[in-house]
Formats: C-alpha cells, sequence, structure tokens
C-alpha cells in the first residue's frame, strides 16, 4: 500500500475537472498532516446583525445593527449597549491612546473613550464622511468616502481636523480607499495604487511621500494584517482581481487560479464587501476571507474551502468578524456572538470536512484501485459517526458513498480503511477519490494510503 501526500489545499484550473484538488474545512500543515481547523461555540445571541468588532481598553466590543455593545462576561457572550452607531454599513476602527475612533463607510464617526463615553463627532470642524481609519504617531487618519485627498487630526486630538491637515501626493489620479500603517510607514491605497509616506514632523503637513514607492495594485476591499504584512483583495492596473500581500514597499500575489476564479463569481461591489479576518490555532496562522457566495482560507501559500452545513446546504463558514481578547478568539457573525473552540460544529450546525485527491496514468492505462486507508485520529471521538468516500472517473461525477466508522474512545490504532472484495473499480488513466464526513468527529489526518495497480 502506498502511502500519497494531501493536496496542498484549493487547486484547479477552470473547466479542467481532472486539475481538482480540493480541502475543505482542514489544511495541510506542510508536514505531511492535515488538521482540521477550529469550530465555534456560541456565547450569545443579539438579535441585531453585526457589522464589525473591536478590542478596546482591554474589552471586547461590537457594533450591531445601531448598537455599540460591550461583552462584559466572556464566557457567557453577556452584552451591556453604549451607545448608538448609526446607519449599516460595515465600520472600521483605529486604537489611539486616548481614544479609538469608529468610522461607518460612508457615514458617521465616533470616538470611544477609556470611560466607554461615545460622542459622534461627525460634525466637526472640516470633518467629512469616511471609509477607512488609522493611526500614526498619535494621529488619525482618515480616508474620505468621495476618494479625495486623505486628512489628519491633532496629536492626541483625534476629532480637531485643521483646514490644512488635507494631503494628497499621488503619482496616479486614482480616488483614495484605505489606509494602514507598516513600521512607521503610512500606506495610502487607492482604485489603482499605493503611495507610502513618512511622518517627518514638518508643518502644517507632517506627511511626506517616499519618492519612487508607488505600489501599482489598486486596492478593492478585506483588508487584513497579517504577520508583517496586509493582505487584501485588490488588481493591478487594468487587470483581475487576485489576492495580494503588501509590505516593504511591494504587493505580491497570493492567490492561484482556483482562488481568483471564485473571485471573478463576485461583482466589485461583493468584493469591497469582503470580510478579512485572522485567526491562530494550535500555532497556526490562519487569514481568511468571507465573500457573498465562498469563505477562503488562507495558510503557509495555500488556500482551503470554509464552509458551514446548515439543513443539509453548504453556507458561508461562521467565523465573521474575528478579534482576539486573553488568548481566545471571538467571533461576531450576523446575530452570534461565538468563540473559537476545539469542537466539531458552528454555533451547533455541522461542519463539512472533505478532502479530494486524484490520480492519473498515461492516456490508455488503467488503474485499478484495491484499496483506501486513511489515518484519520482516532480513539478521541466520544460520538460515534462515519466517513465516506466516493470515486469519480472524470471529477464530475461520483458513484454512491462507502462509509466506514471510526473508532471508539480509546481505540488509538484504528484506521478507516475501504477495501471490497474484487476492489472498488478500474479507471481509464484518472480516479478521483473524495473523502468527506458532516458528523460530529475529529478529521484531524496523518496519512492516506492507497493501493493502486
Amino acid at each position: 500500500m502506498a502511502k500519497y501526500d494531501f493536496p496542498k489545499g484549493i487547486e484547479s484550473v477552470e473547466e479542467l475537472p481532472k486539475t481538482r484538488r480540493h480541502l475543505t474545512n482542514c489544511f495541510n500543515d506542510g508536514n505531511g498532516s492535515l488538521v482540521q481547523r477550529p469550530g465555534i461555540t456560541q456565547l450569545a445571541i443579539t438579535s441585531k446583525v453585526a457589522r464589525g468588532q473591536f478590542k478596546w481598553n482591554d474589552s471586547l466590543y461590537q457594533v450591531v445593527s445601531q448598537s455599540l455593545i460591550k461583552i462584559t462576561n466572556l464566557a457567557t457572550g453577556a452584552f451591556s449597549v453604549i451607545g448608538t452607531v448609526a446607519g449599516s454599513d460595515d465600520i472600521r476602527v483605529a486604537i489611539g491612546f486616548v481614544n479609538a475612533v469608529i468610522v461607518v463607510k460612508n457615514g458617521a464617526i465616533y470616538t470611544l473613550d477609556t470611560s466607554d463615553v461615545l460622542v459622534d463627532i461627525s460634525g466637526n470642524a472640516n470633518m467629512v464622511s469616511c471609509v477607512d481609519v488609522c493611526h500614526i504617531n498619535s494621529r488619525f487618519v482618515y480616508v474620505p468616502a468621495d476618494g479625495s485627498p486623505a486628512f489628519f487630526s491633532d496629536i492626541g486630538a483625534a476629532g480637531t481636523i485643521d483646514a490644512l491637515s488635507f494631503f494628497d501626493a499621488e503619482e496616479l489620479p486614482d480616488k483614495n480607499t484605505t489606509c494602514f500603517v507598516i513600521k512607521s510607514t503610512l500606506y495610502i491605497g487607492g482604485a489603482d495604487s499605493f503611495e507610502l509616506f513618512r511622518d517627518t514632523g514638518a508643518v502644517p503637513n507632517p506627511f511626506t511621500r517616499v519618492t519612487g514607492a508607488r505600489i501599482q495594485n489598486g486596492f478593492i476591499g478585506g483588508l487584513l494584517q497579517y504577520a508583517d504584512t496586509y493582505l487584501f483583495i485588490g488588481n493591478e492596473i487594468d487587470q483581475d482581481s487576485g489576492i495580494y500581500a503588501i509590505g516593504s514597499g511591494k504587493a505580491e500575489k497570493i492567490s492561484n487560479h482556483a482562488v481568483d476564479k471564485i473571485l471573478t463569481d463576485h461583482t466589485p461591489t461583493e468584493l469591497s464587501q469582503a470580510i478579512a479576518s485572522r485567526f491562530k490555532w494550535r500555532g497556526y496562522d490562519v487569514a481568511a476571507f468571507t465573500l457573498r457566495g465562498a469563505s477562503l482560507g488562507f495558510i503557509g501559500g495555500n488556500w482551503f474551502e470554509l464552509e458551514t452545513f446548515i439543513g443539509g446546504i453548504s453556507r458561508n463558514w461562521g467565523g465573521g468578524f474575528i478579534t482576539e481578547i486573553e488568548n481566545k478568539y471571538y467571533t461576531a457573525k450576523d446575530d452570534k456572538i461565538g468563540v473559537l473552540a476545539d469542537v466539531n460544529t458552528d454555533y451547533g450546525d455541522a461542519l463539512t470536512r472533505e478532502i479530494l485527491v486524484a490520480f492519473t496514468q498515461d492516456d490508455g492505462e488503467y488503474i485499478s484501485c484495491q484499496s483506501v486507508s486513511l489515518g484519520l485520529s482516532q480513539g478521541f471521538n466520544a460520538n460515534a459517526g462515519s466517513v465516506a468516500i466516493q470515486l469519480s472517473r472524470d471529477g464530475v461525477t461520483f458513484g454512491d458513498p462507502l462509509y466506514r466508522d471510526v473508532g471508539a474512545l480509546g481505540e488509538y490504532n484504528s484506521r478507516l480503511t475501504w477495501r471490497y472484495a474484487g476492489g472498488l473499480g478500474t479507471y481509464e488513466n484518472f480516479i478521483a477519490i473524495r473523502i468527506t464526513t458532516t458528523e460530529n468527529i475529529n478529521f484531524s489526518c496523518d496519512s492516506l494510503s492507497v493501493i493502486l495497480s
């Protein structure tokens, strides 16, 4: 019985189903094993719709519908209402030393102090509606909703904007759409490019463009800090959308053909509304992008699919907005408050875990599959459950599922093996094997062995 490598993640060439390799709700650790992603334990229901989440003053906050709430008990999800945040769009938040600033995209702007006093600063002198905000050297930098020049606050005063505090030194005439800071360098992103600025302390404008540092990639949505970089959905000028990692004055594309195809199934407006999040699980650092029609995980240069199984139908992953506090990762999705946990469900709903592998021979040669064996985590499942395999001759149409039950508690040496008299069939130069479960069982794996002849 030969041992085969697990798929790296989501891989395929459009309309060539025999090129498909796939992982759902589990990821390749790069060392020969598959690791199941965490589930979500539900803590509370808000009866409102989550628009964003952030950590401030050692506490967890969410904007849900028109309410700013503070999670007062992390164990139960109990919360109190702090104030009103108008609108229905998602929020962007920047954290300062004495205030957090909450920007409603295309709407109102607020400050929140350490005493939980929420103040609407939208009507302050020279303040305009914005889509993003960041904090650098005790100032807040704002990006206007109409794409006009960014502006900055006075030092330590988030709501004080001088008439001369607007700046723009772009070489390309694209509209500003986002901002962030990497290693004391301010990045202002637009529809076609990013410009880099340094705080020189000059008066009246301390921000000076870094000469020759323009990055010719436009920003669309899904901004996420990830290690020493920022990830985002964007594009090169006049090109299709992709996902990029930006840092050290350059942007590198990290999405592959299969991920790019998923992006093309969404409109620019839908891509601009993507929710980007990050969590660490057992030392693995995972980035996630949740779109209207798909949720994607990224780790170690590879992509995998995230989803929740509700009422027998695959749905978008329930992670939503994710924030770390006290070494746990809390979620805000729709009306739910949750926490990532070592469970096999999302808010009580099932998870689909799937592995899709394939084997090929030269044209005209046949493959006979005698058996399949999966080194699944065994002996730790408190619940009975099963795993199914299905086989395909073309990568599109799969046969009926064949089930095997997992071992009981303590049966650590059990293996899942699918073996039948006469084998599992003979296939002309190609065989795809899909391994799935939706049951409440562990799904980490250390080996995949197949007998082919």
